[in-house]
């Protein structure tokens, strides 16, 4: 089977075709595959991806996070549908910057990380009430690599720059 990552629509929990599952077991249903919280038709599951999916948040946010990206098997992901911008996006986004980086360590190491995700929204939405938090962050202390070798350094950094953005330094 074509596969752009193990992260895509096609092993989420949230397409319709996979009922409530996470992985690829009803690949083969006839059911569309359609994004349950976006309410988006997927055309190419196992190459379109998001912040949601359980490789990012091990639980079932059913706040869309982020947009939603389009790939190819060299791994070049680009947007493909925005980011929702309405009060239960912004809550949901600052709930997961309050758990950042625990939330969001340890993940799959392919496209964007959900704390890049996460902040880059935030920004780009103005969003002041992340401050306290993007404070916090930027003042962590570098952690161990995790198991794909990832480090919190890039959160650090961004978290700062974030801080810059919002003019918060």
């Amino acid at each position: 089977m074509p596969n752009g990552g193990s992260d895509c629509c096609g092993t989420c929990w949230f397409n319709r075709r996979n009922k409530g599952e996470a992985g690829c077991g009803h690949s083969g249903d006839s059911e569309p595959d359609h994004c349950e919280i976006r309410d988006l038709t997927i055309d190419n599951p196992f190459y379109t991806y998001c912040a949601n999916h359980p490789h990012r948040v091990s639980w079932k946010l059913r706040v869309p996070i982020g947009p939603v990206f389009t790939g190819n098997s060299d791994g070049i992901r680009e947007v493909w549908s925005p980011s929702p911008d309405n009060e239960d996006a912004r809550l949901g986004l600052l709930d997961l910057l309050g758990k950042l980086p625990e939330s969001g360590y340890d993940e799959y190491p392919i496209g964007p990380a959900l704390g890049e995700v996460v902040i880059t929204e935030l920004v780009k939405l103005g969003e002041r009430r992340a401050v306290p938090e993007l404070h916090r962050i930027a003042e962590m202390e570098l952690g161990p690599p995790d198991r794909f070798g990832n480090t919190t350094g890039p959160l650090i950094e961004l978290a700062r720059e974030a801080l810059v953005r919002l003019n918060e330094s």
